[in-house]
């Protein structure tokens, strides 16, 4: 609901409301006060009275942002404005009934200044209620509504990630190296279609809503890095140490396959004589750790990252609840390590 038509919508409620609590005060006093005729004047003044009280609560609640207070602090707060805005109300009242002439100060009862304190109270504390209800569930709502909405960014950046990873480059030059296989080695040509295949269909296929173990990943990048070996040949040596257990553990799509291919295209592809690349996973203090070390040199422009990783941690962080992180490092004087941690989360307890 829109701000201006919250703001329309309170004013027809607090008409509609403080009315029929009017009417009703009105027909109390005709039933039970008809001599006193200047009850019907005292109904209009506690009505109105009762009504800018309740306005003035909502100005304090939306200046000083009440809502925002923990429920206890907000609660006694609330209800001492209408402990203070009741009695006030009732002091007023009896001082226009003094003013009009309906009863003297020798008349005058604490007890039933005290009473009628206490049913304002009531009346207060019940459109409090009514009102700070409604306004919970509008800000629960909005907070829906930001939540749905950066779902759908985090989507849109999965989306973009995955088209920036398998970019036209690539399946150019695997297509490329295929068809320059299929008059060379028709059944290695086959086995690089078979595995260009797997790879698209789990880039298309893959519920994006979803994580994916790390046993599926691996699949994965084992057809990746096997197109690449044709394009660089011998210049590209390949080697995984995977413990057992980490198998199991959830990482988004595509998340190892990047370090792989910034250590392909940042080490490997600016080496003359090729190099090696070593991924390596691991769990480390309730933390799955990648890491991926290549033959290279760290250059000052590797070490920001790059919209792709940028989009990865963002993808960890709403997918595993906890945020990654990043690291670029020279671990020896020919070989650059990359190494992403994640929360350690088992992909099978997340899908029961």
């Amino acid at each position: 609901m829109t701000t201006s038509r919250q703001y329309k919508w309170y004013w027809v409620c607090q008409a509609i409301g403080w009315t029929f609590y009017l009417l009703v005060g009105l027909l109390m006093s005709f039933l039970f006060f008809k001599k006193q005729t200047g009850m019907y004047s005292v109904q209009f003044v506690g009505t109105g009275v009762l009504f800018l009280s309740t306005h003035l609560q909502r100005h304090l609640n939306r200046k000083y942002r009440w809502l925002e207070l923990p429920l206890g602090k907000m609660a006694l707060l609330v209800l001492a404005h209408n402990a203070v805005a009741s009695i006030t109300c009732q002091l007023l009242v009896c001082l226009f009934m003094l003013g009009i002439g309906m009863f003297t100060l020798r008349e005058f009862s604490f007890g039933y200044l005290v009473m009628y304190s206490a049913n304002g109270l009531v009346m207060l504390s019940f459109w409090s209620t009514i009102y700070f209800a409604f306004q919970a569930i509008q800000r629960w709502k909005a907070k829906e509504v930001e939540t749905l909405k950066l779902q759908l960014s985090l989507k849109e950046a999965e989306l973009e990630a995955i088209r920036s990873q398998l970019n036209p480059h690539f399946l150019f030059n695997s297509l490329n190296n295929i068809r320059s296989l299929v008059l060379v080695d028709q059944n290695k040509a086959r086995e690089m279609i078979t595995r260009l295949s797997a790879m698209m269909r789990y880039v298309i296929g893959y519920n994006r809503n979803n994580l994916v173990p790390v046993a599926e990943e691996l699949d994965f990048l084992d057809h990746y890095v096997a197109l690449e070996k044709i394009h660089f040949e011998d210049k590209l040596t390949f080697s995984c140490q995977v413990e057992e257990a980490v198998r199991s553990a959830a990482i988004p799509p595509l998340g190892i396959q990047l370090l792989v291919e910034n250590a392909i295209k940042h080490g490997i592809g600016t080496q003359a004589k090729g190099g090696r690349i070593q991924l390596s996973l691991h769990r480390q203090n309730g933390y799955l750790q990648v890491q991926v070390e290549n033959t290279g040199v760290l250059d000052a422009s590797s070490v920001s990252k790059g919209i792709g990783l940028q989009r990865l941690l963002e993808r960890v962080a709403h997918s595993l609840d906890q945020p990654g992180t990043f690291t670029l490092s020279q671990t020896s004087d020919t070989s650059v390590t990359a190494t992403l941690t994640l929360p350690w989360k088992e992909y099978e307890n997340l899908h029961r």
